[in-house]
């Protein structure tokens, strides 16, 4: 059975646990290191979680899979656009791509943004992420120009997703 769902004030070892999985998967996908994640203290890890586990300004998103996590992906509202939020941290399980978990993970996503006033949400993609930057263009996003959410980076691709589609 596969259930989304956001992550809860008193779940900051699951973050943990799943962030880590991410990190050490996928390196390549984030800006953060497994090994600068390990170095965290575990009130961070507790800040983070309980951070986007309430209120309308961060959120994340965890999809279990038989009481196992499988997926993670967060949204954090910009603080110098109010209505625009930036995914962060996005990630599935290897056996588990393919699957419908990102899409899943997306929709919650989408669901809560609308939900809590977001017109538009970004996400930076590693240039090398063929997977990822397909999948979503696949479920809607497009690649941003060089206006307001142009890369700062040359090795990201900004893709820019609309949470109502008018």
């Amino acid at each position: 059975m596969i259930i989304t769902r956001r992550i809860q004030p008193d779940e900051a070892d699951l973050f943990k646990r799943i962030r880590l999985a991410a990190l050490q998967n996928a390196p390549y996908a984030f800006s953060s290191t497994y090994d600068s994640a390990l170095r965290r203290t575990a009130e961070s890890w507790r800040e983070q979680a309980e951070s986007t586990a309430f209120g309308n300004d961060r959120a994340t998103f965890i999809t279990f899979s038989n009481n196992e996590p499988v997926g993670i992906a967060a949204l954090y509202r910009l603080d110098n656009q109010a209505d625009v939020g930036e995914m962060l941290q996005v990630w599935v399980a290897p056996e588990q791509r393919g699957t419908g978990v990102a899409w899943d993970l997306m929709n919650a996503l989408f669901t809560w943004a609308d939900g809590n006033n977001f017109r538009t949400v970004i996400a930076k993609v590693t240039n090398g992420n063929a997977r990822a930057i397909k999948f979503y263009i696949k479920y809607g996003f497009s690649i941003g120009g060089t206006d307001e959410y142009s890369q700062q980076n040359v090795d990201d691709v900004t893709l820019v997703k609309e949470v109502k589609q008018e």
